[in-house]
This record gives structure tokens, sequence and C-alpha cells, in this order.
């Protein structure tokens, strides 16, 4: 019984590790030059999502080292059109999800940075879709100190892996995400018709608040938790979903807990 408890917890009998599987999974996207993908994001908070929060998403990546990525309006019952499936053109073209924002990215030097275009037009739209670089969260997924396991009832040529970050690794990712676009919001010290001491006033205020940021993750405790669906026969990702959960110990009000949950398919592999 104990052999067959551990061989549950870790893969199926006569099949590869979970650890395995994912290395695969990834080595197989590396290999393809083009892939779609499509995806939603929301804040949860005391476990409600905040309508606000909500984004819908999809995008294309292409010779590993360029992404287009573009927000979607949501139909009806709050999922995008599958007009989506038909590529970034038919999609332009859609009254049913139209591209609500748009950016790109390009990979130099290992790091994924904004299009000097989307950089240089200062959106903060821009940069929140940016955040949702899914090849970049494949990516930090190998790189990361983990926990590899294959969930129960993984069937039909799939099987879905759990990734659950180490979370000092975890609060590391989101110390690093914070302080990005802390960095990104920080006032211009040359800012046309501000005085000087508006410019220090407004300067003062986001040191304030950075050091007060830096502080409350310094308190939290960071869950970091992933699904990745593998298509097994060709070794590709199908479905990743993530949920990042912060809490901070002793706090006695339930909105104190954050949850972060986002969810992307992948399709159109070339």
């Amino acid at each position: 019984m104990l052999a067959l408890l551990l061989l549950s917890g870790c893969s199926a009998a006569g099949s590869k590790p979970a650890v395995e599987d994912l290395s695969l999974a990834l080595a197989g996207m590396d290999g393809k030059d083009t892939v779609s993908f499509e995806g939603s994001a929301a804040l949860l908070i005391a476990g409600k999502p905040v309508p606000e929060s909500a984004l819908y998403y999809g995008g294309k990546v292409q010779d590993h080292t360029r992404i287009s990525l573009y927000s979607l309006l949501p139909d009806e019952n709050r999922e995008t059109r599958a007009a989506a499936e038909q590529g970034m053109k038919k999609l332009g073209e859609s009254k049913a999800a139209a591209p609500a924002s748009y950016t790109r990215l390009e990979k130099k030097n290992g790091e994924w940075q904004l299009h000097q275009s989307a950089a240089a037009s200062g959106s903060g739209e821009a940069g929140r879709l940016a955040a949702l670089n899914p090849l970049q969260q494949l990516e930090e997924l190998h790189q990361s100190d983990k926990q590899v396991t294959v969930e129960s009832g993984s069937s039909g040529g799939t099987r879905v892996l759990r990734i659950r970050i180490s979370p000092e690794e975890a609060k590391r990712q989101l110390a690093e995400e914070l302080e990005r676009e802390m960095q990104a919001i920080r006032p211009d010290a040359a800012t046309a018709g501000q005085s000087a001491e508006v410019r220090a006033a407004m300067n003062a205020l986001w040191v304030q608040k950075s050091g007060e940021l830096k502080q409350r993750i310094k308190e939290a405790e960071v869950t970091s938790v992933y699904f990745l669906k593998v298509d097994t026969r060709r070794s590709l990702p199908k479905r990743l979903t993530w949920t990042r959960t912060i809490r901070y110990p002793g706090a006695a009000d339930p909105a104190d807990t954050e949850a972060y949950v986002t969810k992307v398919d992948f399709y159109g592999y070339q």
C-alpha cells in the first residue's frame, strides 16, 4: 500500500517521472517557431473576484524571441470568442472580441523586454499585459526551486502536472515583479510643467509607498502553484493555470488574503 501511494504521488506506474514530463514539454515548445495563446487573469480578495481586475488576453509567439500580446473584450458570458483561434488578423476584425490594447515584447540578452514603441508609450496596460507573458512563466518554472507531481485522473493523451514553487522562491518572484512595477510608475525627475516642489513631493510619496510595499512583502506568506496540462503524444503544453496566494500571518480580516489567478491555453503550434 505504501508503495502504491508513493507511486501515485510522483508518477503512474511505467510512466515517465513528472519532472521529466515537464522538461520534455518545455523542450517541445522551444522546438516550435510559432504558437498562439489565449487566457484570462483575475484578482480574488477573501475568495471573491474583484470585477475590475479581470483581464482577457491573447497573443502569438514568433521565432522564440518575439511576442505580440493584446487584451480582449469579454462576450456576454465573460468568455472570449472562439474567433480568436482564427488568428490575430481575424481577431482584430471581430466585433465580438476586439483588441482593447496591444503590446509587443522582445527577448534580448536572455531577458524579455517591452518593444521600444511599447516602452515609449508608457502605458500601464502594456506593462500589465507584459507581466502575463506565458513564455516567461514557463521559463521561470524551468529555473525555479519546485516540486513537481502528477495529478490523478490525467488521461486521454494528456497529463496534468502540479508544480509548487518553494515559498522562498515564490516570495522572491513577487518582490521582483512588484519592484519592476514600482519602478515603472516612479515619477520622472524632469517632467515638463512641474515645479521642483511638486516633483519632490511626488518622489517622496513614491519612496514612502515603495517602502511600505516592501515591508508588506517581507511579512507575507506567498504560495505559488501551477498546473500544466501536457499533450503527451507531442510533448507540448496545452494549458497553464497559476494561482499565487498572499497571506499575512495573524491578520484577522479575511480581506488580507489575496489570490491572483491566471489561465492560458496554447494552440496553433508550427
